[in-house]
């Protein structure tokens, strides 16, 4: 019998997210996830070359939309798009070294131009019950934005492929708590 769980809107019951195969992803995950962590340099290389060989992928698709354009300069727009995208996605293919530093700039400058914003947002909310989370979000943000950034290109080694495999094992773990609290739930039902 399905029950609906009010507080999570999702159904209890049937297949749901409580079965064995959500279990085996999560499981997958955090081992993915600790993967990532051990060999950081590995993640970032496989995390560059998966945005490269994307970048190759819409490229052939802005080419394949042109054949399918009306207008010849809505063509010619496509099918330089879609050159421009796999030409650079090539060259990130043969060269992914530029493709993990060029990402670990980004991801330093991401991490700490957030931060701020967190900090101005915390700055806004600081009287509001909870607005010490913004601020530790703020402050942790511009931290690791600076020791990335300061640390550039060198912490390109490290970067990525431990906040990935960070990432995943706490995404991981979580879903898996979440599916076994779910499971838990439907059993106590039945």
């Amino acid at each position: 019998m399905a029950c609906r769980s009010m507080s999570t809107g999702l159904i209890l019951g049937g297949h749901g997210m409580r079965g064995i195969g959500w279990i085996v992803l999560w499981l997958a995950m955090i081992i993915v996830g600790v993967l990532a962590f051990a060999l950081p340099l590995a993640a970032g290389f496989i995390s560059a070359l998966v945005i490269a060989w994307l970048l190759v992928i819409g490229g052939m698709f802005h080419v394949a939309a042109a054949f399918h354009a009306h207008r010849a300069k809505s063509r010619a727009v496509h099918v330089a798009l879609g050159l421009l995208y796999v030409a650079a996605g090539l060259y990130l293919v043969y060269v992914p070294g530029l493709a993990l530093v060029s990402m670990t700039l980004v991801l330093a400058v991401v991490f700490f131009t957030g931060g701020v914003l967190r900090l101005l947002a915390w700055y806004r909310h600081r009287p509001a019950q909870g607005a010490r989370w913004l601020l530790i979000d703020g402050v942790v943000s511009i931290v690791l934005g600076l020791m990335i950034g300061l640390g550039w290109p060198a912490s390109s080694a490290w970067a990525l492929g431990t906040l990935l495999g960070a990432v995943l094992i706490v995404n991981g773990i979580s879903g898996l708590m979440f599916t076994l609290a779910l499971r838990r739930s439907a059993q106590r039902l039945m």
